[in-house]
């Protein structure tokens, strides 16, 4: 019995990993999230980062991203060369942190 509980539990165990690896490379700023947890504050935080991650990513498998929003490499390594260090923020963030204010 202990047998087949571990493998059942190996399987869903291997199933969440890949869900937060599709998550990691779809969201970069979820790769971050390594750090202690030190107050409740910080675990908000992340769940509502991931809550929108995970949101964002559903959305995206039901409606294509248009290819007009769409920046190719070249135009977005030129726009962050000539961006200064005031830490504007891109596309990507922008919409982050407008989900989770929503959250």
């Amino acid at each position: 019995m202990r047998k087949y509980f571990k493998a059942k539990l190996a399987k869903v165990w291997i199933k969440s990993e890949h869900c937060i690896g599709l998550l990691k490379a779809q969201f970069q700023c979820l790769q971050g999230h390594r750090h202690v947890i030190q107050i409740k504050c910080d675990l908000d935080v992340i769940l509502q980062t991931t809550m929108c991650a995970c949101i964002l990513h559903n959305l995206l498998i039901d409606h294509a991203i248009p290819q007009d929003w769409m920046v190719d490499n070249m135009k977005l390594e030129e726009e962050e060369e000539a961006e200064d260090d005031s830490g504007g923020a891109n596309n990507w963030e922008q919409i982050l942190a407008y989900m989770m204010e929503m959250c």
